[in-house]
């Protein structure tokens, strides 16, 4: 028995739940995937799936192995393209998670240009606010905003988009447009809650030497950017928000309107994250390098459009 081959149809079968879908994914006959996984269960003396006439399940022996086999699998892979070196042909799969918004406004308007260099790599992007779990659902890399506190993986900052206060046209109609934060008592902001923790975020200014820092009350809050931004267009609200591409359009159609611009809000730092690795594969490090210089170009339009005002 040729034990990789054999943790490699196991590990398909367990993705797809299916000898059959992942015997087309191996390009192997469905007899052949049956086979190398009971051999496979007769070395280890155990019983890795569950077998009926509609699904094939994971035993819980099987889950432990299953994530094992990836793990192993993923490390072997990333070696392989590593020893071409740096000058290595970047190809293979690419999972990547990045937040909703940037997903929609940022990323995916540019993606072109990553595959038209890079046309042995396909990629998979992900668009989620929450917290994810890179080695546990075989995620490459994540991009995430805000400050980064889990030491269990590699980063790197892309820099840090500058945040504008703004609403929409109605809202401000009904309430006034404040003049200072000190004005903002009667306001209502559209507020962002943790999807992980359920906390609230503040909402910060600061002008010359003074700083200040309000928990405001919300009649909605939501935990995800472009719904967020969208509870502000419908008029609920004040929001402060980073000024990304999106906002930007908005703003310049005059559906948002800034407001507070004398006062200064912390920008918010990103960060692409990946799990730590001698040997990082070839399609991961020209993904980095490539988002890398896509934030940079992205923080100084932001810089710019918040200078002008």
């Amino acid at each position: 028995m040729n034990r990789l081959e054999a943790m490699e149809v196991f590990t398909r079968v367990a993705e797809t739940g299916s000898f059959t879908a992942a015997a087309q994914s191996l390009r192997i006959p469905r007899a052949s995937a049956t086979t190398r996984v009971q051999a496979l269960e007769a070395n280890l003396g155990v019983k890795l799936l569950h077998r009926t006439t509609r699904r094939v399940s994971l035993t819980s022996d099987g889950a432990v192995y299953f994530e094992e086999c990836r793990r192993l699998l993923k490390e072997l892979a990333a070696l392989e393209e590593s020893l071409g070196a740096a000058s290595a042909r970047p190809r293979g799969r690419l999972r990547v998670d990045v937040p909703a918004s940037a997903a929609r406004n940022l990323i995916a308007p540019a993606l072109p240009m990553f595959l038209a260099q890079n046309p042995e790599v396909v990629v998979e992007l992900g668009s989620t606010d929450r917290a994810v779990d890179l080695v546990a659902e075989g995620i490459d890399c994540v991009i995430r905003g805000g400050d980064v506190h889990d030491e269990s993986l590699a980063a790197r900052r892309l820099g840090a988009l500058p945040v504008i206060t703004c609403a929409a046209p109605t809202y401000l109609r009904r309430h006034g447009t404040p003049r200072s934060p000190h004005e903002l008592a009667g306001h209502h902001f559209v507020n962002y809650f943790s999807s992980r923790s359920g906390r609230v975020f503040e909402v910060d200014f600061a002008r010359g030497d003074e700083e200040l820092s309000f928990h405001v009350p919300h009649r909605v809050a939501a935990n995800d950017a472009e719904t967020w931004i969208s509870l502000a267009l419908a008029g609920l609200g004040l929001l402060q928000v980073p000024a990304g591409p999106h906002v930007r359009r908005l703003v310049r159609e005059g559906k948002l309107k800034r407001v507070l611009k004398d006062w200064n809000a912390p920008a918010l730092p990103m960060t692409v994250l990946y799990p730590p690795t001698r040997s990082l594969p070839a399609r991961v490090r020209v993904f980095i390098d490539w988002v890398v210089a896509l934030y940079a170009t992205e923080v100084k339009d932001a810089e710019a459009f918040v200078r002008r005002g």
